[in-house]
């Protein structure tokens, strides 16, 4: 959570005003809109506010597309990168330096120009992080065909933005119990399933994919997987216990809490996890996968750490930093893998499993250790 974005400012140490740092594009054959946008659920009060007032959340929606021009974006919106640079200014964090950060993304086009249907996938971020932190990745992922909706989780996220410019704090920064864990987790999990459901709302649909305005095939609402990295990870499990419409989910590297881990699934279902998370060191992994009966399998990814599955290796890559400072995110938080190599070998798997879930095709990259891939080990196969 907020130790990871330390590392980053950690890491800016020295550098002086920071220019524009684009992003690396989308793998796939796919150019992606991006839409940020607010999403009320007037059906339930806010947990987090003692002054009641209805649960909103903020969402970014990324739409496959065939045309338009790409255009490079801002990473953050403009209230988040400020408060982020004023946050860390204590540690030498230069101005600008969150506002420098940027990421190609295709024009919204005037249409959509064909009627095709994408699978959907929701993602989860880890506790206490922006779901902004890994919008190159899951750019990525919809570049192979899906439309994805990342959620942030307000009073969860060390800072969420609102379309009118308001924003919203962390309050999470002490969870350590398992109690704790697992409420925060089930707050999750009913702002899942609250996005879930507006994708069966024309109105809301029309406003987070526009492009549905001119194809209203564009969500294919049968193929709905779910994914998160962390805590996320964990939210992803339990909302497919809670709610058995998706057709599949994803972990990437988060321990599990809640009735899930006895109980377990029978959907298909992915764990992902970094070189030194195992069973051994974390139990309820063991608990979770003896209680899959559906598809599944876990992957373990070398020379990793727990943030080498977010965009944090790609933010730290792209700007130039000593060779000492970056030995200290690498020990600590990114791992040695290599940005690129982490963002690909994870965009690579987790396609291929979207793949399975929305289409049932097989990939050989599922079915066991690949040449191209040796820095992933199939710890478990089923």
């Amino acid at each position: 959570m907020i130790p990871a974005i330390l590392c980053t400012s950690l890491l800016l140490l020295g550098l002086g005003q920071a220019a524009t740092v684009p992003l690396p594009p989308g793998t796939g054959p796919c150019g992606v809109t991006l839409k940020a946008s607010e999403l009320v659920d007037w059906s339930r009060t806010n947990p987090f506010n003692p002054e009641g007032g209805k649960r909103a959340l903020m969402v970014t929606t990324f739409t496959p597309v065939n045309c338009g021009s790409v255009l490079s974006e801002s990473y953050f919106p403009n209230a988040t990168a400020a408060y982020e640079d004023e946050t860390f200014q204590s540690f030498g964090l230069p101005a600008g330096t969150f506002e420098s950060f940027r990421i190609q993304a295709q024009q919204q086009p005037l249409s959509s120009r064909n009627n095709e249907s994408y699978p959907i996938v929701l993602f989860s971020p880890a506790l206490g992080v922006s779901r902004l932190m890994y919008t190159s990745l899951l750019q990525d992922i919809s570049s192979h065909g899906f439309a994805v909706i990342s959620v942030d989780h307000p009073y969860d996220a060390n800072i969420v933005e609102f379309p009118d410019g308001s924003t919203i704090i962390g309050v999470l920064d002490n969870t350590t119990t398992d109690a704790q864990f697992t409420w925060a987790m089930n707050v999750r999990v009913q702002d899942m399933i609250f996005v879930y459901n507006q994708t069966h709302n024309e109105t809301a649909v029309n406003e987070i994919f526009p492009l549905s305005l001119d194809n209203p095939r564009l969500l294919s609402l049968d193929r709905v997987s779910i994914t998160g990295h962390s805590l996320g990870g964990a939210t992803a499990a339990q909302t497919m216990l809670v709610d058995n419409r998706f057709v599949g989910g994803i972990n990437l590297d988060g321990s599990f809490w809640g009735s899930v881990l006895k109980k377990g699934l029978s959907s298909p279902f992915l764990m992902f996890s970094n070189a030194n998370h195992t069973a051994e060191t974390d139990p309820s992994w063991g608990t979770f996968w003896s209680n899959l009966r559906g598809w599944k399998l876990e992957l373990r990814l070398a020379q990793s750490k727990h943030y080498s599955f977010s965009d944090l290796p790609v933010l730290v890559d792209s700007l130039s930093i000593s060779d000492e400072l970056k030995e200290i995110a690498q020990e600590t938080y990114l791992g040695t893998i290599g940005a690129l190599r982490a963002k690909n070998v994870v965009v690579s798997y987790m396609v291929a499993a979207l793949q399975y879930f929305a289409y049932g095709r097989t990939s050989d990259l599922l079915s066991g250790p690949s040449a191209a891939y040796p820095d992933v080990t199939f710890v478990h196969s089923a």
